[in-house]
């Protein structure tokens, strides 16, 4: 599913959010080729946002700089060396974001009970509610140039905010970073 470029531009910095239960650690999967060596991996360019496919969503340079930041500022942490230039590079880095629109249904008691007469059992109530919301998944390739083919990758899954407040963008978005890179580079 796609979301309205409205949508898309309130929802794609949040994405970088933790969950919602800001006491869950924020965790990323990650999955690589075990058989490539890391060992070499020094420089990293980060590849500019594909905009070719008509689907994809549309965000703004500014959320693509913002991103890029948080991203290149982890990288740097982990010894890792940013160059804009692909020939220099040892790796490519590649991101994208990937929205679907989810239910989220709940049903609970709601701890009272009431008569239906003056001589009747108690009777249960129960609630449901209904709540939709965004997932966003943020995807990290890294990409050896040589094969041209991603050898690690990192997802990130995320409600996403329709409402973002701006400073806990910024702290949310270095969270995340982190642990996309925690595993890299493996071994």
């Amino acid at each position: 599913m796609s979301l309205s470029p409205i949508h898309a531009l309130a929802a794609l910095l949040p994405l970088l959010l933790a969950a919602c239960n800001t006491t869950k650690p924020v965790e990323a999967v990650t999955d690589f080729d075990s058989r490539y060596d890391f060992s070499g991996v020094r420089k990293i360019a980060i590849q500019p946002v594909s905009r070719e496919n008509p689907e994809a969503i549309v965000i703004s340079d500014l959320q693509v700089d913002r991103i890029n930041g948080a991203l290149t500022d982890e990288l740097r942490r982990e010894g890792m060396t940013v160059v804009q230039d692909n020939s220099q590079a040892d790796m490519y880095l590649v991101w994208h974001l990937v929205t679907e629109d989810k239910t989220e249904i709940r049903s609970y008691n709601s701890g009272t009970s009431y008569y239906t007469c003056w001589r009747c059992a108690p009777v249960a109530s129960s609630n449901i509610t209904v709540h939709q919301y965004t997932e966003g998944t943020f995807i990290v390739d890294m990409v050896d140039p040589v094969r041209n083919q991603s050898v690690w990758r990192s997802t990130f899954q995320s409600r996403l905010k329709s409402k973002p407040d701006p400073q806990e963008s910024e702290e949310r978005r270095r969270e995340a970073a982190h642990a996309i890179f925690a595993g890299f580079p493996p071994g």
